[in-house]
């Protein structure tokens, strides 16, 4: 049974609780960047941001001397699809909610999840499709870095970490988060300032899952890609808690084997649902 969901301007419900399922958005409504849906399971809220398409550039920021040959060559995306993306990472509370486990190390409800591999994060999207009338799933790492960067702007937004050049301000990362001295820990989830979109830790907390496939960028321009077929390593974006600033920046890229365990508690994912209201 899928729950109730309705577009009422900018915000929609949706609850497990309620038996119809309907969608409405008035014809004079229009739909832009910023506006919210809220999805609600067993009474737990999860806020998601539209992200409206696009193009943007790619990869390392003309003159940023932290970068890395994996953030290079800079090149022109487009992505031709609006999508929905949650405000936090993935709380321990929802997860639970959705999963009826929590594998978390650092306990908390509204910490982030961590300790899930590739393919229980896309196990989470699936369950959550199947309880609601939306299509979740990981971020492809295009769609990623656009949404850090501020999404639908001319030009995007040009800091090196998701809303700020000045990194205590959006992220928990090494220097701030060692509360007992070389033992940090995740920290609740919207604490930090969020970007210009309003998505929170973007820039650390935890290492966020990609849909792709790890492989070097270059320089051709491309249009909704979503990486190589096949791999070893799935891509990893946004640094964590346990990572010096330079690994927080919105081009950095990392990587993990999908069912790797080495260092899960420092990963986690977000999710994203297409918008499929407004053509």
């Amino acid at each position: 049974m899928k729950p109730y969901f309705s577009l009422l301007g900018s915000m929609a419900i949706l609850g497990l609780s309620l038996i119809s399922c309907t969608k409405e958005k008035p014809n004079d409504t229009p739909i832009s960047d910023g506006d919210k849906i809220n999805i609600e399971i067993s009474g737990v809220n999860h806020e998601m941001v539209l992200v409206k398409a696009g193009s943007f550039t790619m990869g390392a920021m003309e003159g940023d001397t932290m970068a890395v040959n994996t953030e290079m060559p800079a090149h022109q995306v487009t992505l031709t699809q609006d999508f929905y993306i949650g405000t936090t990472e993935v709380t321990q509370e929802l997860y639970e909610a959705v999963m009826g486990e929590n594998p978390s190390h650092f306990k908390g409800a509204t910490l982030p999840v961590d300790g899930v591999t590739y393919s229980k994060a896309l196990s989470f999207c699936n369950k959550l499709s199947e309880l609601t009338d939306m299509t979740f799933s990981l971020p492809t790492e295009a769609q990623w870095e656009y949404a850090a960067r501020g999404g639908h702007k001319s030009p995007p937004e040009p800091t090196l970490y998701a809303g700020s050049n000045d990194i205590e301000s959006v992220a928990w990362y090494w220097d701030n988060s060692q509360h007992i001295p070389d033992s940090g820990s995740t920290y609740p989830v919207a604490m930090k300032q969020p970007n210009s979109l309003g998505l929170y830790d973007m820039s650390g907390n935890v290492w966020e899952w990609c849909l792709d496939w790890s492989d070097f960028y270059n320089a051709d321009s491309a249009t909704d890609p979503a990486g190589p077929a096949t791999g070893q390593y799935r891509v990893l974006r946004g640094g964590c808690w346990n990572n010096y600033a330079w690994r927080c920046r919105v081009t950095y890229r990392y990587n993990n084997y999908p069912e790797g365990d080495d260092y899960v508690h420092i990963i986690g994912f977000r999710v994203v649902a297409l918008n499929n209201n407004n053509k």
